[in-house]
């Protein structure tokens, strides 16, 4: 009976599909951690030296809707010339929604087809900025998901009496529910 055991634990474990429920609270988090690194903000035009000339995203919160991800944050930003120590031009601050849907592109989640609508006041700033948000969104909000993934599942497995290691990992599908995004993990794991 131990040497059954031995050989069953010792032999390649095949798991055809997993599936991992990632919440969305907990999305929001590792998100800001990989993309909205300097003081809570993602640039998306610039960096914080330049006073006058500048465009960040803040507070991203995530929802669904009709099976999309709603993504909410908020555009801060200044288009505007430095003169004499005014800046000079436009500029604003608004909160904004976008409704897309998500896949994986070699295990790095993104966004497709962005629609972006202005929750709150559409000044022409705003609305030119709104366009350009469309077009960039997309490339601006990109996770590393199978990577994340990975070291989950590395974490997990490091606390019981097994030595378990990851042969393979692909990220199949993405989809969004109501409170999560469910991922359809295919792997195959090795425990020793």
């Amino acid at each position: 009976m131990r040497l059954a055991c031995f050989l069953l634990l010792s032999c390649p474990v095949l798991v055809r599909a997993l599936e991992l429920e990632i919440q969305f609270p907990l999305l929001e988090q590792q998100l800001s951690q990989q993309l909205f690194t300097q003081d809570g903000r993602h640039y998306v035009k610039g960096n914080p030296n330049p006073r006058c000339n500048f465009a960040f995203l803040i507070d991203p919160r995530f929802a669904a809707r009709e099976s999309s991800l709603v993504i909410r944050a908020t555009f801060t930003g200044r288009s505007s010339l430095d003169l004499f120590g005014k800046c000079v031009g436009f500029g604003d601050s608004f909160p904004f929604e976008v409704l897309a849907e998500v896949d994986t592109d070699i295990g790095v989640l993104r966004i497709r087809n962005p629609r972006v609508t202005l929750t709150g006041k559409t000044s022409f700033y705003a609305r030119r900025v709104r366009g350009e948000l469309e077009k960039s969104i997309a490339s601006a909000i990109r996770y590393p998901i199978q990577e994340e993934v990975r070291k989950l599942l590395v974490a997990a497995s490091q606390s019981g009496p097994y030595k378990v290691s990851i042969a393979k990992l692909a990220i199949r599908g993405l989809r969004v529910q109501a409170n999560s995004l469910l991922v359809d993990v295919d792997t195959r794991f090795v425990v020793e």
